[in-house]
């Protein structure tokens, strides 16, 4: 593991001088990391749907799910430790380190907010306003990931006050 996050560390380090301009490292690292961890949720999002589950439909506790619900749920449960991991190990790096399982389910929480909050928004720009749904998915993308940044840097991976 030590090693990945060497090469991580290395790949942030080598990008970041073609973005000091633009923004603070912290800021930019959570955006690549967040990057690599939406690739990786898409990525087995393909694999799952398009490959591993074969059924149409599949029932769960009772209820019946389409195969790309049930992809889309594997993939997010996946990638939320991933996400964690990378933005403490990269991000936040100035947030206390022995709070995992604290800073885990915070995190968890302001990912999930962040999936409903992305979905209101997005219907609302196209319900409300008559948005094409291209424009209100960046518009909301971009709202979410501002909100995101800041619930998890104020209030998952908060400083400690010493």
């Amino acid at each position: 593991m030590r090693f990945v996050e060497q090469i991580i560390s290395a790949v942030l380090k080598w990008v970041y001088p073609f973005f000091k301009k633009l923004m603070p490292y912290e800021i930019f690292a959570y955006l690549a990391v967040g990057a690599g961890n939406t690739v990786l949720n898409i990525v087995l999002f393909v694999l799952f749907y398009q490959v591993l589950l074969t059924e149409k439909m599949y029932t769960i506790f009772s209820f019946p799910f389409e195969s790309y619900t049930v992809a889309l749920i594997i993939a997010f449960v996946l990638t939320v430790p991933t996400g964690f991991w990378l933005s403490k190990t990269f991000a936040f790096i100035s947030a206390p380190k022995k709070q995992n399982a604290k800073q885990l389910t915070k995190y968890f929480l302001v990912v999930l907010q962040g999936l409903l909050s992305d979905y209101l928004i997005f219907k609302l720009f196209i319900v409300v306003f008559d948005m094409h749904p291209t424009a209100a998915k960046i518009i909301s993308t971009v709202i979410v990931l501002t909100l995101n940044y800041l619930l998890q840097k104020y209030f998952t991976f908060k400083k400690d006050k010493s």
